[in-house]
């Protein structure tokens, strides 16, 4: 039972309608809940137990994802989703995006029905080609990465670096492709 009253109906978001479905409103969110606590709990700890020392060490090189000669076609690749990016070509640019959807953190995945869309299994957000939120709870865009290509022709991703929406057309976000 929730504090009015109601049967919860396992549903872990609590901006839900009645309907059960998320609204996305993160005035209606707890400030934190049990796995968030747990969460952040660990990383404290774990952050302290490696000391100063370990702040550089979270600092991944960039990933190479080969040669830009292997995105000659746009669509959605999620070879490399298991380092949490998809890459994405769209209109004439090569870029990265993020796997956690920006409404609550789920992980993302392209969409099974249609493979030009991004989705997001826990809420339902679907992301279109450029990585733009078309159905919510999720709104705006998905973060991009940084992206560069080295004087061997391959195609560098930097999780390091990161482009929220209105960011996009900052130099390093994407990669011009013929």
């Amino acid at each position: 039972m929730s504090t009015d009253g109601k049967r919860s109906s396992g549903h872990h978001c609590a901006c839900r309608e009645e309907n059960g479905r998320c609204r996305g409103n993160r005035e209606h969110r707890p400030a934190i809940n049990r796995r968030r606590f747990l969460a952040v709990g660990s990383g404290c700890v774990l952050g302290a137990l490696g000391g100063a020392s370990g702040a550089a060490a979270d600092k991944a090189p960039p990933v190479d994802i080969g040669a830009l000669t292997k995105f000659s076609e746009d669509g959605i690749s999620e070879e490399f989703t298991a380092r949490d990016f998809f890459v994405i070509r769209y209109q004439g640019r090569l870029f990265a995006a993020s796997t956690t959807c920006p409404h609550m953190g789920a992980i993302l995945q392209r969409d099974p029905q249609d493979a030009t869309r991004i989705k997001c299994g826990t809420h339902g957000s679907v992301f279109d080609g450029e990585g733009l939120a078309t159905v919510g709870p999720a709104s705006g865009g998905l973060t991009r990465l940084g992206i560069s290509v080295n004087k061997d022709g391959h195609v560098l991703v930097d999780a390091n670096k990161q482009f929220p929406r209105d960011k996009w057309a900052d130099k390093g976000c994407y990669v011009e492709v013929k």
